[in-house]
């Protein structure tokens, strides 16, 4: 097997070319949104002086990892199934019309500049959301940039104290 000089100017030239589209692809990955959800159950608001002004909330935040900017339109609460979540066709779905503190102004729609972070408020309703929290339950986002919802999964409940627990 001899190749020639032309045969091996266009091995080089084909690396070069598929290791700047691999470099050009992986620029086009990072530079939209990449958020990331985190979830607190049974949160509370603590306020110096005044002790504890609400508790029993769900607590979203998102943060963007992204290097570019987007809106959050929307905060959904989902009842579903894996299969239904694969499809996005929930069994019950809510919209959380009002995510944020008590007394504080609207947080929706809300910019989320790049490594910034939003967090959302969701105070569940024993009358349409009977077995709160379950692990039915998804919390998540509406962003502008994508048609389909960030979720995150309501995590299982643990009934009673821990075994190792003592009361005061």
């Amino acid at each position: 097997m001899n190749i020639e000089a032309t045969g091996w100017i266009a091995i080089y030239a084909a690396v070069v070319s598929s290791c700047a589209f691999l470099l050009n692809l992986r620029t086009w990955i990072e530079n939209k949104p990449r958020l990331q959800l985190s979830l607190m159950v049974d949160g509370m608001i603590v306020s110096p002086g005044r002790g504890v002004e609400e508790k029993d909330l769900t607590i979203l935040t998102v943060t963007n990892r992204g290097r570019t900017p987007t809106m959050i339109t929307n905060m959904v609460i989902f009842e579903m199934t894996w299969w239904q979540r694969l499809r996005i066709k929930p069994a019950k779905s809510f919209v959380v019309a009002n995510p944020q503190m008590a007394g504080y102004p609207p947080n929706i729609p809300g910019d989320l500049e790049p490594l910034k972070k939003w967090t959302g408020y969701a105070r569940p309703r024993r009358d349409l959301l009977t077995d709160w929290p379950s692990h039915r339950y998804w919390v998540g986002i509406y962003a502008t940039h994508r048609d389909r919802p960030y979720l995150i999964r309501l995590p299982k409940t643990k009934s009673g104290p821990p075994a190792n627990s003592k009361s005061v």
